[in-house]
């Protein structure tokens, strides 16, 4: 960064009488620099706002590009027999079975037993 100057020049014989006499009114008061340096941090800011507006657009416009390759796809898949028609359909919430903490399987008919001679058997671990 360069070395700070103490004042800047304006050419006022380019400005129209209208911009002049607003400089002029806030030169009197001495808030000129404050009046510049307000409109530059807008300036600043408003970048800041578009730039991210671009990065929204362009995130949206991806989105799109991989939601259309994904219908292409799964079309593909339908055409070729790699998957019948209802592969891709989205299961109704009721119908996904649901894992309660601590079950894993009903097993209602349990048949068999353990001895001591099978609880030797893997003592050794």
């Amino acid at each position: 960064m360069s070395e700070r100057q103490n004042a800047f020049t304006i050419k006022t014989n380019r400005l129209s009488d209208e911009v002049y006499n607003q400089l002029a009114t806030y030169a009197k008061s001495r808030k000129l620099g404050d009046y510049i340096s307000s409109l530059i941090l807008r300036d600043l800011d408003d970048a800041s706002t578009g730039r991210k507006a671009m990065e929204d657009k362009k995130t949206y416009e991806m989105f799109e590009y991989i939601k259309n390759e994904l219908a292409e796809l799964k079309a593909l898949a339908q055409t070729k027999g790699f998957v019948g028609s209802d592969s891709f359909k989205e299961e109704e919430p009721s119908k996904v079975p649901q894992l309660k903490e601590g079950k894993i399987a009903d097993l209602a008919n349990i048949s068999g037993s353990l001895d001591d001679d099978d609880l030797e058997e893997y003592n050794d671990f």
